[in-house]
């Protein structure tokens, strides 16, 4: 596990980070994202040991990384945006050299560089120099080396920076490979890639609503199908924890329990970002077939939003009621195509 509290870090006069906390249990792909500059990349550095912080403390599966530096460090993986790797050597001998200095026993050694090659699919080109390696290649190549010894934290920094969509694809699956029973964090400003990717988003950078409502209206969608995507974006930590709380309660009373459960699970995202035009901004990127606007000024963000299949003001307009007010018929754009399509209009079939 690893557990973040109140993590503080200055250069130069200049905050880049102020009060981070975080948990990621086992099994869980945590995603920390934020624009450029907003301290991800120091954040990771912090927890893998590599860099101190200002204030606030560092725990990886119980251990204190400020007082058992060595022990923390030897549970943590963490593979950097630019791979760390010497170009002339290939990602077999350079996990071999890191079994070395780790002073693993070569049987040991191997075994686990076996195991950590053919788990990110890499195993037919691990004898390759670096050099000759496309950016993908490098890529496993480095969380190879992050999860070779069985650490039980991994750190990924911009994991899929610069690929094409199909090393995307090969990375993610690799990346769901190697963190089962592992407490895996991600740092990237894609947030459509951590969205895709991680089980939790959090975000660097109007607690007033009914967490009853919001987890009703989420679960109207995710009750469609396994495939639906419910997303909730909040400015509030304490209203998202609710929400989670106050779905599994809801969960229970479904008669299509099973269809929302899957689609939670799968699909599901409680975003908790720095205020509510960051969250607007959040929405642009994730492009939903139907969003919601829950506050008291709802027409104060309208403006902002630009990528949205259909919108719901206030507190009291829910989605399932604007689809039955919209008709049988309404026809909006569905996983993310809110980006460069709109709704199905009468303007569609004006010649």
């Amino acid at each position: 596990m690893i557990k973040v509290q109140g993590l503080e870090k200055s250069y130069e006069g200049k905050q880049v980070l102020r009060g981070l906390s975080l948990t990621v249990q086992p099994g869980e792909i945590v995603g920390l994202t934020g624009l450029k500059g907003a301290g991800k990349t120091t954040a990771m550095d912090i927890i893998a040991g590599v860099a101190a912080a200002d204030k606030g403390t560092v725990e990886i599966s119980g251990i204190l990384l400020d007082s058992e530096t060595s022990a923390a460090r030897q549970l943590v993986g963490y593979a950097p945006a630019e791979p760390a790797a010497p170009r002339d050597m290939s990602p077999r001998a350079w996990l071999r050299f890191l079994a070395d200095a780790r002073g693993m026993s070569s049987r040991e050694a191997g075994d686990k560089i076996d195991t950590a090659l053919k788990l990110l699919g890499i195993r037919d080109i691990s004898d390759k120099p670096m050099s000759r390696l496309n950016r993908a290649a490098l890529q496993l190549a480095s969380v190879a080396q992050a999860v070779f010894h069985e650490p039980e934290a991994v750190l990924i920094d911009e994991p899929t920076a610069d690929l094409d969509p199909k090393d995307i694809l090969a990375l993610r699956a690799a990346i769901r490979a190697a963190s089962k029973d592992r407490a895996v964090l991600l740092a990237s400003d894609n947030l459509t890639e951590m969205c895709a990717l991680c089980d939790r988003v959090l975000v660097l950078a109007d607690g007033k609503s009914d967490p009853r409502r919001v987890a009703a209206d989420m679960l109207a969608q995710a009750e469609h199908d396994v495939l639906s995507c419910a997303v909730l974006v909040t400015d509030s930590e304490a209203l998202a924890e609710a929400v989670q709380r106050e779905i599994e309660v809801q969960l229970s009373t479904l008669e299509r329990q099973e269809i929302a459960r899957a689609s939670i699970e799968d699909n599901g995202k409680i975003i908790v970002a720095k205020d509510l035009r960051r969250g607007i901004e959040i929405a642009n990127a994730v492009a939903p077939e139907h969003l919601e606007i829950c506050v008291d000024e709802p027409f104060e963000y309208l403006d902002a939003v630009q990528n949205a299949g259909s919108v719901f003001l206030g507190r009291n307009c829910p989605e399932p009621l604007g689809d039955y007010l919209g008709g049988t018929n309404h026809t909006l754009p569905t996983t993310g195509t809110a980006r460069f399509g709109s709704p199905l209009s009468v303007d569609d079939f004006i010649k």
